[in-house]
């Protein structure tokens, strides 16, 4: 960030509310649990896709005889959404109060879409997972859990890439020192008039050398 951007970024923050950046503050936390939701979500997915995609055949008959404990773990999927949802709900509600950025409207819009094709693909899962008498049961299994981790994936890129950063930059206003360790980051701040005072002791020195 430019010296010119980041005093143009702090002049706009001195305008926010302390009461808008605490809201923007709890936005991110709520991001993060989804993010961390997500990760969970996938570890779960994990327990059927992992040993479909590794045997080259898992045959219908087995399929059907534990066909209840494939019931339990559609419920469970469907749970673990239900969850999922539930925080994107206080995310979309945390950044509408942002709504008068336009780049904020943007990000709810690409945010809400790109989390309406995660619940489509959910959907689409489930009514596989429930049709285990389907001669391609694990090829379908396969396919559609692969297409929903894509889905989660660009999500989670998004919130990073895009949602959190814009907060920190543009509300909460979260420059490099920030990112540093506390003890460094006061260390820094409290070496900053000394540098200060060396540079423009350098200046004076170049000063009168071109003087002479």
């Amino acid at each position: 960030m430019s010296l010119d951007k980041l005093a143009e970024t702090i002049e706009m923050s001195i305008d926010i509310p302390e009461s808008d950046k605490k809201i923007a503050a709890r936005a991110v936390l709520h991001f993060e649990k989804v993010v961390r939701k997500i990760t969970a979500f996938n570890k779960h997915l994990n327990v059927m896709y992992n040993p479909f995609k590794e045997y080259q055949e898992v045959s219908q008959e087995s399929v059907v005889k534990y066909r209840s404990a494939v019931w339990q773990y559609l419920k469970q999927i469907r749970e673990n959404f239900e969850n999922l949802r539930d925080v994107a709900t206080l995310c979309v509600r945390d950044l509408s109060h942002f709504s008068t950025d336009t780049h904020i409207t943007e990000l709810i819009s690409t945010f809400t879409d790109d989390f309406g094709d995660i619940e489509d693909q959910v959907i689409s899962l489930l009514h596989v997972l429930a049709n285990w008498d389907h001669p391609a049961y694990q090829n379908n299994i396969i396919s559609a859990m692969e297409n929903l981790k894509k889905e989660t994936a660009e999500i989670r890129k998004l919130i990073y890439d895009r949602i959190i950063d814009h907060i920190n930059t543009n509300i909460l206003v979260k420059n490099w020192v920030d990112e540093v360790d506390d003890d460094l980051s006061s260390s820094i701040k409290e070496r900053e008039p000394l540098i200060s005072r060396l540079y423009r002791e350098r200046e004076k020195k170049v000063d009168s050398i071109i003087g002479d």
